[in-house]
């Protein structure tokens, strides 16, 4: 008999390690009826059955905590300790320091940590004496003692590699790329969780869960916050399906965090409320104070805070303290402020956000922006100058997005700081001074494209891995075209993309920035190139803009922000309809360009007429808000045939308009299944001298991208593809594979112009903090001063027109808005925008 209870005890070991909870809890349970276990009458000390018992005991405990009751896993250790054998007591005082983590008792928990240290140093089991380092290393993390956590796993990982248990050591590695997180060295943490998720998948594979949990955190520290949310919402699935409420729980608390930080507040307080109730129910009181906390912050952020709400903050925040808890604790200190603020109770607040700056890291970084939120609140409140403030917090954001070497990092960056720039916005607004209008809306606009590309592409690894996703792709649609399964196709593709996503996350970034642009400069500029420049934002709900390269700097109201983007959905939906109606009835194509023309016609009374008299005659850059980064400019009666480019920022077009021209031979390249390719190939080639021409069926992405460094203007023919949840993967369709907008990263001297004649890659990607993502944005980042693409998928025989014209005029020396504006005069309805300079 006892040899079968030791039988299931090591099994429900063994499942409880690889985190499959509820099993394991049966398991256990099972070996405990095998060992007549009752509490009224315990086994008598120093007897094998003892023995077995008080060690099934001890890890039944752990389970329970597990499913979310520490309580009774502590109740089970008191049941144990009576009849423990002297040789097992470490193991005891750890599972009570475990369980006593589990349920937010840090202080407690690390000197019960303590104590057991030296017993199972003496008598072991080793794994366990490794275990205790690495279970300490989580205490000093939630201490907020970042060094101390991160030494104290590095002792764990050494200790591992004598004791030969792979799986355990992939988990101490994996906490020791999560104090890497804490500190802030992302591009070291990445690397070191794909080396833990290819051990997971190799010891255990059911921990790979814990992986996503980790690489949503890091997206949450980069303000990729619906990236964010998604991973932790399949990560609960999978936690409360293998019987892990603990970690659900915890989940639902970041996932509530992720909605909260994407502004989503309402749902931000349905999360934190489950898990609030979750975390209670566990009796894990500091993570459930935690989410409290978070339903207090939503109801802030969303102005419904009721009476007595610093004080309700304040008590949370010193219950917190009290425990010795330090996660989010000062941010939580900094709403009890902020909330006085707002109240009008200013009286020595000064002196509490009177804190030097904080350590490296994500956490200190949001602590200091937030703190210098609230001292820009209250010199507003103060009728004082806050910008200073709000300055000071944006120079400390842009050294942080410097460090990322990946474009989807250095745009999701932006978001951290939404709420300072807004805050300097406003304050400028109501000075109604110009320049200062357009230098903050610039501090908001594009702040990636002032990043020097971080060529990841370029490297051998990388370029291996986007020859197989080409080839996997390439299966995809040959399966897709023969109507065959192609679900493992499908799940190459997207492990290659992840890859290749992952590869680039991990490299660091230059650590340099483009300078900022004086508005004088800009607007001196503009004058010179009898060009305005219509800088957008939304102020207090109103779509205003700051003019540049007229009579003087001016800042104008005007329309209802909301009744623009209204406009501009319904223009996307135009566009995509009435390109799919060529081949349609006449009637609903009437129908179509009818309601497009109510709407063009709508938001140029609303946009361009309290602008036209400024304006005059000058060619026109639109800098649009990022909400009508879609609107057919062009298409608008009044710009209908005038020179006009869509540009991402006033200071990314002042740079672009400077850049030396680049004079290498044209490129003109096809894809595949384009019905007038060769054509037009051949009719554009013939208008530039010595163009190379590569022709669809022959068509090679690599000597593609070859071709397309140095080239002075570049036309592709090729399908393309926006992928809006993947942007980097925004791609054309050549004959041997597609070219990836990740890819145009790595040149090193980019096109100057780039027409994409046959596709809808005019369209981006709008991440959170007004910084857009796609394949005509990678061109930009890239170093190209104008792309040429459309918002709209375009019939064949349209595009190979329309471009042979447009190249005859571009050849013959007119710029590319130029040269757009009097070809699209006579097709009223093309999709074409001329986007940069």
């Amino acid at each position: 008999m006892l040899q079968r209870a030791w039988r299931l005890y090591t099994r429900g070991q063994r499942l409880n390690r690889r985190g499959q909870i509820a099993e394991s809890a049966g398991v256990l349970e099972e070996a405990l009826r095998m060992l007549d276990w009752d509490p009224a009458r315990p086994p008598t000390a120093g007897t094998s059955r003892a023995r077995l018992t008080a060690r099934s005991l001890m890890v039944l405990s752990a389970t329970k905590a597990n499913l979310g009751e520490s309580a009774e896993g502590l109740r089970i250790l008191d049941q144990a300790d009576g009849f423990t054998h002297p040789a097992d007591r470490g193991i005891l005082l750890h599972q009570r320091a475990l369980n006593l983590w589990y349920s937010g008792r840090l202080t407690d928990a690390l000197q019960w940590f303590e104590s057991a240290e030296p017993l199972l140093a003496e008598h072991g089991p080793d794994y366990m004496h490794v275990a205790l380092f690495a279970n300490l290393a989580l205490v000093w993390r939630d201490l907020g003692e970042l060094q101390k956590g991160l030494a104290t796993i590095q002792r764990a990982i050494a200790l591992y590699d004598q004791v030969d248990i792979p799986a355990n050591r992939a988990r101490a590695v994996h906490l020791e790329a999560l104090l890497w997180l804490d500190l802030g060295e992302v591009a070291k943490a990445l690397p070191a969780l794909d080396e833990v998720r290819e051990q997971y998948r190799r010891y255990a594979p059911e921990l790979e869960t814990f992986i996503e949990t980790s690489i949503a955190g890091a997206l949450l520290n980069v303000g990729m916050y619906r990236q964010s949310a998604e991973l932790h919402t399949r990560a609960i699935s999978a936690y409360r399906q293998s019987g892990d409420r603990r970690n659900a729980a915890i989940s639902e608390f970041w996932r509530a965090v992720a909605a909260f930080e994407d502004d989503q507040f309402e749902q931000a307080e349905r999360w934190a409320r489950q898990a609030m109730n979750s975390l209670y129910g566990q009796g894990n009181e500091s993570m459930a104070f935690l989410a409290q906390l978070l339903i207090l912050q939503s109801e802030f952020a969303s102005g419904q805070e009721g009476p007595g709400f610093a004080e309700k903050v304040q008590g949370l925040c010193d219950a917190l303290e009290h425990r010795g808890w330090t996660l989010r604790l000062e941010q939580a200190k900094i709403l009890a402020v902020r909330a006085r603020i707002r109240s009008g109770d200013v009286d020595g607040v000064d002196a509490v956000l009177e804190e030097p700056p904080g350590g490296p890291g994500y956490d200190a970084l949001a602590e200091d922006l937030a703190r210098y939120l609230a001292k820009a609140e209250l010199a507003f409140k103060l009728g004082q100058d806050p910008t200073p403030h709000v300055r000071a917090g944006l120079d400390l954001l842009d050294g942080y997005r410097m460090t990322f070497g990946s474009v989807e990092f250095q745009a999701g960056v932006s978001a951290l700081g939404v709420q300072l720039s807004n805050k300097g916005l406003t304050y400028a607004a109501t000075k109604e001074e110009p320049a200062e209008m357009l230098w903050w809306s610039e501090r908001s606009r594009a702040q990636s494209l002032r990043i020097p590309p971080v060529k990841s592409s370029a490297d051998p690894d990388a370029q291996q891995a986007l020859g197989r996703l080409r080839q996997a792709r390439q299966e995809l649609w040959d399966l897709e075209i023969e109507g065959r399964d192609a679900s493992d196709a499908l799940a190459r593709v997207s492990g290659l993309e992840a890859e290749i996503r992952a590869y680039d996350r991990a490299k660091a970034g230059p650590g340099e920035q483009a300078d900022r642009i004086a508005p004088e400069e800009i607007h001196e500029l503009a004058r010179a190139r009898e060009t305005v420049l219509v800088n957008m934002l939304n102020v207090d709900g109103v779509l205003r803009a700051v003019l540049i390269g007229g009579d003087g700097l001016r800042y104008v109201e005007l329309m209802d922000f909301d009744a623009a983007t209204e406009l501009e959905r319904r223009l996307g939906a135009d566009l995509d309809a009435l390109n799919r109606t060529f081949k349609h009835p006449e009637r609903l194509r009437r129908s179509i360009e009818g309601s497009m023309r109510r709407n063009v016609t709508a938001l140029a009374e609303g946009i361009w007429d309290p602008i036209a008299a400024y304006t005059g005659d000058r060619q026109v850059v639109i800098v649009p808000h990022s909400r009508l980064a879609w609107v057919p400019w062009p298409l608008l009666p009044p710009l209908r045939g005038r020179p006009l480019t869509v540009s991402p920022s006033a200071e990314a077009w002042w740079r672009a308009v400077r850049k030396p021209a680049v004079a290498g031979p044209a490129l003109i390249a096809a894809g595949p299944r384009l019905s007038h390719a060769d054509s037009e190939v051949t009719s554009i080639g013939a208008l530039y001298r010595d163009a190379r021409l590569i022709h669809a069926d022959k068509s090679d992405p690599e000597a593609v991208l070859r071709a397309l460094d140095g080239a002075s203007v570049a036309h592709l023919a090729a399908h393309g593809h926006h992928e809006p949840d993947n942007v980097l993967f925004s791609r054309l369709d050549f004959g041997l594979g597609p070219l990836n907008a990740y890819e145009l990263l790595s040149l090193d001297q980019p096109p100057a112009h780039v027409v994409l004649s046959a596709c809808d890659l005019g369209r981006s990607t709008v991440e959170v903090g007004n910084e857009t993502l796609g394949f005509t944005a990678a061109l930009l980042h890239a170093g190209t001063s104008t792309v040429v693409s459309s918002l709209a998928k375009v019939p064949d025989s349209m595009a190979a027109e329309m471009m042979v014209d447009y190249h005859r005029r571009c050849a013959a020396g007119a710029s590319p808005a130029e040269a757009l504006a009097a070809v699209g005069e006579q097709r009223p309805w093309h999709p074409f925008v001329a986007f940069g300079a």
